[in-house]
């Protein structure tokens, strides 16, 4: 289901007009052809735990069922899990956001798997912690690295998921009069990138794809009006090249489900 107002929410934040031709906006490409010859594979993703970093403060929880079964033993051994499903790192769907957008079962397997395309904007985060990825940010990288393929997932690299080991207030960039602030996308930036690119979605190594500061969510809203997803929480992306990895997101297929744990993978 693609949902209209995409241009029109930006417009009215901000002021500008936007490049996103009016009416429903382009369902997400068809699969494309899987590069070969991959020699490294990351891991992007955080350890679901119960003392993780989290946006509330309902943390994960676990049993352990039965048992333990004593070391070199045989014998099965599982727990019982109660989590929110934005969790940890985690895909947010459309339907998050935006009332009848798509889910997670209702996500093509070919929206899962993208060419990964990393934004690096450490640098400024380092100093401005509200600061967000922009159009110049896009094209810049573009200069640099070429276009930004049809189909592609955009990471941005604020170098924030090393703070996952301080706790939920250095990850949330708690301030002394308790307001947060972490690096986010604009969402001119999405516009942009649903609009004139193609993109089948976004990822951040930060808890929202939105700065900590908002109170408004525009990039939530900008993406799921376009019926793109949005990956959060991630780590790890320092590792790979600014451009010419596969990405793959192994997210929970919960019934109905507005997003879920994954476990997501980029192999270049």
């Amino acid at each position: 289901m693609c949902l209209h107002g995409t241009g029109e929410t930006v417009r009215s934040r901000t002021g500008r007009t936007t490049s996103t031709p009016a009416g429903p906006p382009d369902p997400p490409p068809e699969p494309l052809p899987w590069p070969k010859g991959f020699r490294r594979v990351a891991d992007l993703s955080h350890v679901l735990s119960p003392t993780m970093p989290s946006w509330g403060e309902e943390k994960p929880r676990r049993e352990t069922v039965g048992d333990p079964v004593p070391e070199g033993e045989f014998g099965f051994y599982l727990q019982n899990w109660t989590f929110s499903e934005h969790s940890g790192t985690h895909l947010d769907a459309p339907g998050h956001v935006i009332g009848g957008g798509r889910l997670v079962p209702d996500i093509a397997p070919h929206e899962l798997v993208a060419p990964a395309a990393v934004i690096d904007i450490s640098a400024r985060a380092a100093e401005d912690p509200d600061t967000t990825v922009t159009v110049d940010d896009i094209l810049a990288f573009e200069r640099t690295h070429g276009p930004i393929p049809e189909g592609a997932a955009v990471l941005m690299y604020s170098g924030w998921s090393s703070r996952w080991v301080e706790g939920d207030e250095a990850v949330r960039g708690v301030a002394e009069d308790g307001t947060w602030h972490f690096p986010g996308f604009g969402p001119e930036a999405c516009d942009f990138l649903v609009g004139r690119r193609g993109v089948v979605g976004v990822g951040v190594d930060t808890l929202s794809t939105d700065p900590g500061n908002s109170t408004e969510f525009p990039a939530h809203e900008t993406l799921g009006r376009a019926d793109r997803w949005g990956l959060e929480a991630l780590t790890g992306l320092e590792r790979l090249p600014p451009s010419g990895a596969l990405l793959s997101v192994g997210v929970l297929p919960g019934l109905d489900a507005s997003g879920g744990p994954s476990r997501v993978l980029a192999m270049w």
